[in-house]
C-alpha cells in the first residue's frame, strides 16, 4: 500500500482528533494513541490488525539508501506497516509536535475493541491450558487491585512482560489500559501480552477454576494469614514449580481485608536497608523477577 498524502493542515478535521486522542480529550473510547518508535514498532509487529493508521513526520518518508541515517528506525517501521498494508501518513513535524509532544517523530491509533478480543480469548486459553496442565506448564500471572497511576500501571505491564508473565490482570476499578501515559509506559509491551480488566470476583473464580495460586503482596496480613518473607517464597519448590499470581495493592491504599480474606498466601518483601518502603512498580519488580528466575533456575 503506498504512503498516503502529506498532512500539512494543522486545522483539519483529523488532526484535531489526533489532539483529542493523545490528551485523552477524546469521546472515541474504542482507539487509543500509541507513542513513539519503540511502541508503534511493537504493535505493528505484534498486533497489526489492531492499527488503522499510521503518523509519521515527513522527513522518515523520503527514501534513503544509508541504514545509518537518523530516519532509519522510523523507515524500518514504514517499511513493515506498508507491507502489511496498513496505511501509513507523512505529517509536517509542527503537526506531530501538537499531535503529542512525545511522539519521537510517529504515532499510531489503535483499535481497543480488536485488543480486548485478543486479550481475553488469550486469557481464555490460558484458564483451560493451565487446569489441564498446572504442574508441567505453570502460569505466572500479575494481577493488580485498584492500580490507578498510569506510570506505575505501564511499567507493571512492562515487567510482566520482561518476566515472562502470562498475564497481567486489572482488579476492580483500575486505570484505563488505554490511558496516553500508560501505553507509552510499556514500550510496547501492552501488544505482547493479555492485559485484561476483571471484577474482584471473576478474578478469584478464574483462578481457582485454573488452579492459579494467588500470593498477595501487602504487609500486615490478616487475623488468620500472616505476612511471609518473599524469600521463604522463593524457597519453597512445591509453590514455585505451580501455577502462580502475584497480586498488589492499590498505591495509596494497599489491599483491604475483604480481598486478602480470599487470597491463598500473602507475602512482604524484606527491607534491610533503612528505606520505609518501595514503591508500587518496584515491588511488583523484585517479585515477578524473582519468582521469574527461581522458576528458570529450577530448570536448568
Amino acid at each position: 500500500m503506498p504512503l498516503k498524502d502529506l498532512i500539512d493542515n494543522p486545522h483539519s478535521e483529523r488532526v484535531r482528533r489526533l489532539v483529542a486522542l493523545g490528551r485523552g480529550n477524546s469521546h472515541d473510547f474504542k482507539r487509543f494513541l500509541v507513542e513513539g518508535p519503540q511502541s508503534a514498532r511493537e504493535a505493528v509487529r505484534y498486533a497489526s490488525d489492531s492499527i488503522s493508521d499510521i503518523y509519521v513526520i515527513k522527513e522518515a518518508c523520503i527514501s534513503n539508501k544509508e541504514e545509518t541515517n537518523q530516519f532509519s528506525s522510523l523507515q524500518a517501521i514504514i517499511k513493515e506497516a506498508l507491507s502489511k498494508d496498513l496505511y501509513v501518513h507523512p505529517v509536517e513535524s509542527s503537526i506531530m509536535q501538537k499531535i503529542s509532544a512525545d511522539s519521537q517523530g510517529i504515532v499510531a491509533v489503535a483499535d481497543s475493541r480488536f485488543l480486548n478480543d485478543w486479550y481475553l480469548s488469550e486469557f481464555q486459553n490460558l484458564q483451560e491450558s493451565s487446569h489441564a496442565n498446572s504442574s508441567t506448564n505453570p502460569l505466572l500471572i500479575a494481577a493488580c487491585w485498584q492500580v490507578r497511576d498510569p506510570g506505575n500501571a505501564g511499567a507493571i505491564i512492562r515487567v510482566a512482560d520482561v518476566a515472562g508473565c502470562d498475564a497481567v490482570v486489572f482488579v476492580d476499578d483500575c486505570v484505563s489500559r488505554w490511558n496516553t501515559k500508560l501505553v507509552r509506559s510499556t514500550t510496547g509491551s501492552l501488544f505482547h501480552l493479555p492485559v485484561v480488566q476483571l471484577s474482584v470476583q471473576d478474578w478469584f473464580d478464574y483462578a481457582k477454576k485454573a488452579n492459579i495460586r494467588v500470593i498477595a503482596a501487602d504487609i500486615y496480613g490478616t487475623d488468620q494469614l500472616k505476612p511471609v518473607p518473599f524469600p521463604k517464597i522463593l524457597a519453597s519448590e512445591e509453590l514455585t514449580s505451580n501455577s502462580l499470581a502475584l497480586l498488589f495493592g492499590n498505591e495509596a491504599r494497599g489491599l483491604p481485608q475483604g480481598v486478602l480474606q480470599q487470597v491463598d498466601d500473602i507475602s512482604i518483601i524484606p527491607i534491610y536497608g533503612k528505606a520505609e518502603s518501595m514503591n508500587l512498580a518496584t515491588s511488583a519488580a523484585v517479585m515477578l523477577m524473582g519468582l521469574a528466575m527461581s522458576s528458570h533456575a529450577r530448570k536448568i
